[in-house]
């Protein structure tokens, strides 16, 4: 079973991707090619650093700040993420959009969807001043977020901008300033330097709740002080196109962070220290009959938690994710297709003298490592102005644990017996269906038949089913812009 699916699904995929490369030349040279950027997804890495308070576990959660292994996960659960969330080719779109609303929502588990709501408006209140608002609402098991910014932009002179923007939140210790330059804009290539100052108030309202306890009032049992507060120092660039090239280079760097938090129930107080950043890279080929490209992406996240005198935590955990990611993109008419390979090489790492048992219930600290391909295939009837939209996709994850076999053959089973969510292999058919009625509106639903049968247990043994699954969730896509 180790090596059943990868080469087959590699072979399929490369198959796909030479054809719709050739293919499309068939067409009549009309130009109808998309482009991708990654500004999406760095939009939602930021969210983890700037509104920590609404991550999975809350501020003081023992496991990284990007969440990418949770228990309460299915072992679907990145295969239905890659299954319903827009593509880097529609988050050019939604950037491009000076007003927009878009809706992506579709099914986790049998009780709980995943959903997420962006919407931006950019007004324009004379000719050098913009006020900008941006909100962001993700339900899903990393976060359960509801998040505004609130930002004004000054156009100096020529394309120099400078501007400041506002998170607006619930948790008053979870406000964030953040301050930038920009030369240049998104349409015609740009460079931004940004610094974010997190939690700026957190101290001041920290100690009042720490003096506001008493014995009719229990909600501020955990409370915390910054020695070092975070701030998170970040560039963009976006270049235009060259020769048909275009680049996208993005990065951001939290500072040192230390804080005491002080658990006032038992007295476990303790230290922790905090370091994260994130990168991004983009290049692609833009030619008037397809679309080429390359991406990597990569998040490195390291807490420390120090033990003090009443203390009975000391230990240390890394979460470092790289993924490496390849997508061509063509059009015969009024059909597109598109091809997504990514490889990734990811690692979980807790180690330390006093390990609490709610992160490892069973065995020793582990170092996990895994190797995922993953793939996304798509062949849809999409007419560019308006009509019906329907077509077919397929969807695999070759999960590839990286760790030695126990006893029983399973790879890595000192950390699947811990976090029951690892899954050789997961794979499903798509069928979507909407309705386009102008370029500013759409909406698409779809339903996946399931090709694994769910015969496997996150913990990589296998169950006795007399009725495989064929059902492999459903989701909703809608996007309107004005």
């Amino acid at each position: 079973m180790d090596n059943l699916f990868s080469p087959r699904l590699l072979i399929l995929s490369v198959l796909v991707f030479i054809f719709q490369l050739s293919s499309v030349h068939t067409a009549n040279g009309q130009d109808s090619t998309s482009t991708a950027t990654l500004l999406g997804w760095e939009q939602r890495t930021r969210n983890f650093m700037l509104d920590r308070s609404h991550n999975h576990g809350g501020t003081h959660f023992n496991r990284g700040l990007f969440r990418e292994h949770l228990n309460e996960m299915s072992p679907e659960h990145n295969l239905d993420l890659i299954t319903y969330q827009f593509t880097l080719f529609q988050d050019y779109d939604f950037e491009q959009a000076k007003n927009v609303y878009r809706m992506s929502t579709g099914s986790l588990n049998a009780t709980e969807f995943a959903i997420e709501n962006t919407i931006k408006s950019d007004i324009a209140i004379s000719d050098k001043n913009q006020i900008s608002i941006d909100g962001y609402h993700a339900e899903n098991i990393r976060a359960n977020r509801f998040l505004f910014h609130l930002g004004y932009t000054r156009n100096l002179t020529g394309k120099h901008f400078l501007g400041v923007s506002h998170t607006l939140s619930q948790y008053k210790a979870d406000l964030d300033a953040t301050f930038f330059y920009r030369y240049g804009d998104f349409d015609d290539g740009m460079v931004q330097i940004s610094a974010s100052i997190l939690d700026w108030g957190s101290n001041v309202v920290q100690d009042l709740a720490k003096d506001g306890r008493n014995s009719w009032n229990e909600r501020y049992d955990i409370t915390h002080q910054y020695s070092n507060r975070p701030e998170l120092l970040s560039m963009k660039y976006t270049s235009s196109q060259y020769n048909r090239l275009k680049v996208e280079l993005l990065g951001g760097l939290q500072t040192y962070t230390r804080k005491r938090i002080e658990v006032h129930a038992d007295t476990s107080n303790y230290i922790d220290e905090e370091w994260a950043h994130y990168l991004g890279a983009l290049v692609e080929y833009d030619h008037p009959l397809f679309t080429v490209g390359l991406t990597y992406q990569r998040t490195f996240s390291k807490l420390k938690r120090n033990p003090t005198l009443d203390s009975n935590y000391n230990f240390n955990n890394w979460q470092i994710t790289n993924q490496l990611g390849l997508y061509a993109m063509g059009r015969l008419q009024a059909f597109r297709f598109e091809q997504w390979l990514w490889y990734g090489y990811d690692r979980d790492r807790i180690k330390g003298k006093k390990v609490p048992k709610k992160i490892i219930r069973h065995g020793d600290p582990f170092d996990y490592l895994e190797e995922p391909i993953s793939i996304k295939s798509r062949i849809l009837y999409d007419p560019i102005i308006s009509g019906f939209k329907t077509g077919l996709e397929f969807h695999a994850e070759y999960s590839r644990p990286q760790g030695p076999k126990a006893q029983n053959g399973i790879r890595s089973f000192d950390f699947r017996r811990n976090y029951s969510i690892v899954r050789d292999y997961n794979a499903r058919v798509t069928y979507t269906i909407g309705y386009r009625y102008s370029q500013h509106f759409y909406f698409l639903a779809g339903i996946s038949y399931d090709l694994d049968g769910d015969k496997q247990t996150g913990r990589g043994t296998y169950k006795v089913i007399d009725d495989t699954t064929w059902f492999d969730g459903g989701f909703g896509r809608l996007s309107i812009s004005w």
